[in-house]
């Protein structure tokens, strides 16, 4: 296994974490042919490899490793790993508003529920040992229940609003912002850029992934406040229109 060497002045950082040797030698040929020094460490003892990198390639390393893991999902960081080396998928408003509104709604339901129980086993109507009269821990516990449920519900609904109301101006934005990509670049372009930076057309499944890194640089140049995520969502959506279409 082969790897180019990294600066011994500079720290190095571990970016990955695997004990299945082909799959490490794939991704540090992707890493090393991106330009990243990157180089493979085995422990004889774990039975592990360890990819590492300079500090100064840190985060261009994590960003084409994301792109690389979203091809195979079975590869998985290491647990104890930082949230920044962390994968996350980007979860648009339309999602969170979905989620918070289904949240809110299980919570009001059940915590309307209990109060009406309560009310209905004090007014004798249902014929509940839950009275304040026959069960007072019991009647409290319940109170609270049904309290924090109903309070749960309600901040679950405010936020499930405020996603609402971005909804429209985050679709608006995408649109935008995929229809300035579509009008800007061809695919032949980008592959020409790829073509002028690696000397040579990679083959098909470095090529795809420089594809996409190519794209993220792009709408994150154009897009500075873009979160990483939103950029890497955006990407995949670009790309399926450019080479899938």
């Amino acid at each position: 296994m082969t790897s180019m060497q990294t600066d011994h002045t500079e720290e190095a950082m571990s970016v990955l974490i695997s004990d299945e040797s082909e799959r490490i030698s794939r991704i540090l040929e992707f890493l090393t042919y991106s330009g990243i020094d990157a180089k493979s460490i085995f422990d004889e003892e774990s039975d592990i490899f360890q990819l590492e990198v300079p500090d100064s390639q840190y985060r261009k390393a994590v960003s084409l490793l994301r792109i690389y893991m979203e091809q195979e999902p079975e590869e998985k960081l290491p647990e104890e790993e930082t949230a920044d080396q962390t994968i996350r998928t980007f979860v648009g408003s339309e999602e969170k508003y979905k989620e918070n509104s289904s949240s809110a709604m299980s919570f009001l339901v059940v915590g309307a529920l209990v109060a009406a129980a309560l009310v209905l086993a004090a007014l004798d109507i249902l014929p509940l040992p839950i009275t304040w009269g026959e069960q007072p821990i019991m009647f409290l516990v319940l109170c609270c229940i049904s309290v924090a449920f109903l309070i749960i519900g309600t901040v679950s609904f405010k936020k499930a609003n405020v996603y609402k109301a971005k909804m429209n101006e985050e679709t608006t934005m995408e649109a935008d912002i995929i229809k300035w990509f579509l009008d800007t670049y061809t695919g032949a372009q980008l592959d020409h850029t790829i073509e002028a930076e690696e000397g040579s057309i990679p083959k098909e499944e470095i090529l795809c992934l420089k594809r996409l890194a190519l794209i993220r640089d792009y709408l994150l140049r154009e897009n500075p406040s873009l979160e990483e995520n939103h950029a890497d969502s955006l990407g995949e959506t670009i790309y399926q229109k450019i080479y899938e279409s």
